[in-house]
Order: C-alpha cells, then sequence, then structure tokens
C-alpha cells in the first residue's frame, strides 16, 4: 500500500505538470525517479493486456498487490501485474491532479504571469541536471546533438501563437487615476473576463497586441481577443469585467464580440497526438504544443464545462481529445522505449537539449512584438514583481531539488 501510495503522489505531481505550458509530465517522472517504469510500463499495454484483464486471476491480484504486493511475487504474468499496478496508480493521482490544475492554473497565470512563469522556470532549469547525470559518456557528438536540439526547440516555442477562430472586439478602459509614464497594457498584463455565472466558465480576454497608454490619459480604446479558440467567446455587449490590469480600471464594452469558431475535429484529433507525445517527453510541455496550437484554452474550457457544468456540448470534443492521447501514447511510447534501449545516451542527450531549449519559453520578463511573438528582455530596476519572481524561481529550484531526493530513495 506504501508504495502504490506514493506512486499515486507522483502521479499527482505529474497531472499538474501537465496542465502547465511549458511543464512536462515526463520531466516529473524523471525527476522522481520513475521514468523508465513509466515507459516500460506504458509500452507493454497492447492486445496481451487486455487478454490478461479478462483473467480474473489477474486482476484479482493485481488489485490485491495494493495491499499485500508480496502476493504478486507468486504470480504467474507478476511483471505484468506490477506494469498495471503502477499505471492504475498514477492514474489514480493523474486524474483529480489534471482536474484540479485545469480549473486553477490558468488562471494564476492570467492573473500572475511573471510571478508564475518565474517559479516554471526554476522548476525546469534544476531539472536539466537529471538527464545530463545520466550520461554514462559525454562526447563532443553527444554535446552537438544537445545543442542543436536546444536551438530547435527555442526556434519553435518563440513561435507566435495562432488566434484563429478567437472571438474579438473594441472595449474601452476607464482608470481610476491618470495613467503613469511608460504604462502598457499587453496580452499578458491585461485579463478581461466574462463570467459565466454558473451556466459555464468563465471566459478570459486580453490585449489583441501591446498598446501604450499616454502619460495622464483617463480613457483608452483597445481591440481585445479572446484566450480561447470557439463560439462560446461570441458574447453581446456588456458581458465583459476587469480580471486583472496593471491599473485598476472600468470596462466599457458597447459591442457585441464576434469571430469566434471551434476548432474542426481533426485538428483537435492532431494536436492531441502531438500534446500526448510531448508529454512523455522531459522537457517538451504537451500544454505548451497545445498552446502553439491554438487548442490549450479550448481543450480545458471543454473539460470544466463536461466535468463541472455538464455541458453535452463538450461530449464530442472532450471524447475526440481523448482518443487522440490514448492513440499516441500506445504508439509513441513504444518508440521511445526502442530508442533508450538502443541509444540511451543519444536519447538523453537530445532531452537535455529539449528542455535547455525550452527554457525561454519561461523566461518571466517579455514583450509582445507586433507579430505576437514574445521577446524576451531584463527586468527594470523597480520593476513590481521582480522580487516575488526570484523567490519563486528559487522555489522552484528548492522543489525539484526536494523531490530527486525523495526519487532517489524510492529508486533504492
Amino acid at each position: 500500500m506504501k508504495r502504490w501510495l506514493g506512486d499515486a503522489a507522483r502521479g499527482f505531481c505529474m497531472g499538474l505538470a501537465d496542465v502547465v505550458p511549458g511543464v512536462s509530465g515526463g520531466t516529473i517522472a524523471l525527476v522522481l525517479g520513475i521514468y523508465g517504469r513509466l515507459v516500460d510500463a506504458v509500452a507493454s499495454l497492447g492486445p496481451r493486456t487486455l487478454s490478461l484483464l479478462r483473467n480474473g486471476s489477474f486482476l484479482r491480484a493485481t488489485l490485491v498487490g495494493i495491499g499485500r504486493p508480496d502476493l504478486l511475487a507468486a504470480h504467474p504474468q507478476r511483471r505484468d501485474a506490477r506494469r498495471l499496478l503502477l499505471l492504475l496508480a498514477l492514474a489514480t493521482g493523474m486524474l483529480p491532479a489534471f482536474l484540479l490544475g485545469s480549473r486553477t492554473l490558468p488562471e494564476l497565470l492570467s492573473s500572475h504571469p511573471v510571478a508564475m512563469r518565474a517559479f516554471f522556470l526554476g522548476l525546469v532549469l534544476a531539472s536539466v541536471s537529471i538527464p545530463l547525470r545520466q550520461i554514462e559518456r559525454r562526447t563532443a557528438s553527444r554535446g552537438l546533438l544537445a545543442l542543436v536540439a536546444a536551438v530547435l526547440t527555442a526556434w519553435f516555442v518563440a513561435l507566435p501563437t495562432p488566434s484563429g477562430g478567437h472571438a474579438r472586439g473594441g472595449v474601452a478602459l476607464e482608470f481610476d487615476a491618470p495613467a503613469p509614464p511608460g504604462l502598457a497594457l499587453a496580452p499578458h498584463t491585461l485579463t478581461l473576463v466574462a463570467p459565466g455565472g454558473g451556466l459555464r466558465p468563465d471566459i478570459a480576454f486580453g490585449a489583441a497586441t501591446e498598446v501604450p497608454v499616454p502619460a495622464g490619459a483617463t480613457r483608452m480604446e483597445l481591440d481585445v481577443v479572446a484566450r480561447m479558440a470557439g463560439v462560446d467567446g461570441n458574447l453581446p455587449p456588456g458581458s465583459l469585467l476587469v480580471g486583472q490590469s496593471p491599473l485598476p480600471a472600468t470596462v466599457h464594452q458597447d459591442r457585441a464580440l464576434s469571430g469566434g469558431r471551434d476548432p474542426a475535429l481533426l485538428w483537435l484529433f492532431v494536436g492531441g497526438l502531438l500534446a500526448i507525445s510531448a508529454m512523455v517527453l522531459p522537457g517538451v510541455s504537451g500544454s505548451f504544443v497545445l498552446l502553439t496550437l491554438g487548442l490549450y484554452h479550448f481543450v480545458l474550457h471543454s473539460l470544466n464545462a463536461l466535468v463541472f457544468f455538464r455541458d453535452p456540448a463538450a461530449v464530442l470534443p472532450v471524447g475526440v481529445f481523448i482518443l487522440a492521447l490514448a492513440t499516441g501514447l500506445l504508439a509513441f511510447v513504444r518508440m521511445l522505449k526502442r530508442l533508450f534501449a538502443r541509444w540511451r545516451d543519444v536519447t538523453l542527450a537530445v532531452l537535455v537539449g529539449l528542455m535547455t531549449g525550452s527554457l525561454r519559453k519561461l523566461w518571466p520578463f517579455v514583450e509582445i512584438s507586433p507579430q505576437g511573438a514574445e521577446v524576451a528582455r531584463l527586468p527594470m530596476a523597480g520593476e513590481p514583481g521582480t522580487l516575488s519572481a526570484g523567490a519563486l524561481f528559487a522555489a522552484g529550484v528548492a522543489i525539484v531539488a526536494a523531490l530527486e531526493r525523495v526519487g532517489r530513495r524510492a529508486s533504492r
């Protein structure tokens, strides 16, 4: 029971990580020392596993193994039982974590973007040393391979986020006080919210581009765009409230917001395939892949609408996405297991590059270019949030160090 609860706790950590754009559940599995077991267990799934599940004695031995793992030692398929037991424990922890994360993390990322990104930066940066230490022979060719992977990943994560199918429109902000010099309204600093009123999830909007505010201004007109694609973003006048703003303000929305379209089901399936493949790799965030494809907020919105608001319209998109996850997981993990078996050091070198390159996306201090791309910058002297960002960065590093220590003990 102790080991099963420990694996369920690891699954909870992985579930939370998988919701975060920039943090991979595979990274958490690597930190906690169960990555090899996880890949081996998932790769073993197939028709043979289904036939074993129809065997009542096998299923009873597996379930009893939660409390009496010694009983598995005498079972003829004890290795398969241990694999299934690991997956059941991880799933038990991941499901509630994923639901909790999908409910809370997007709001935290919207309201505290600098602090949250600094925290995730500390998590991933500290995790890079884990696969690096596992490389047995560090040659120049493997170092070059890691460098190429890092450069390609850094380029990929810097791509602008697509906004096709997102509802948009014009609003006016009336500030409570005259705007100070240097104030700008950016997608990551301004959040407007359309409350669901208990009938559907809230829908968040942000500035379409970064807009400088003239010093002393008390009113500002700007375009806003929904953070999720979908028809639910098409809203009548007067739907928006200020959720987070660099200066206290009131929003006036005199026109309807329009242009929102649900993603095609085929595109949703492709996004699920790519996302689950990325989730398995340490350093590559499946949530970030969804964000880059313009599906992240739509998937979380649909999941919330189905689970917490029982919206029947969300059954089809959630079902298609889950089918894509299952398909991609079974196909990709088998390939990954072969890579680890034949080219372990080469695979680890690529993972180091992927994790290093992904750090670009997590740098907390950014500006938005006119093309919609994030441009990294250094924090300005006295900039609000710098101190808290530094503290949360240190907290992220400390958490990984603690988790790695727990993982080493569990491995022993």
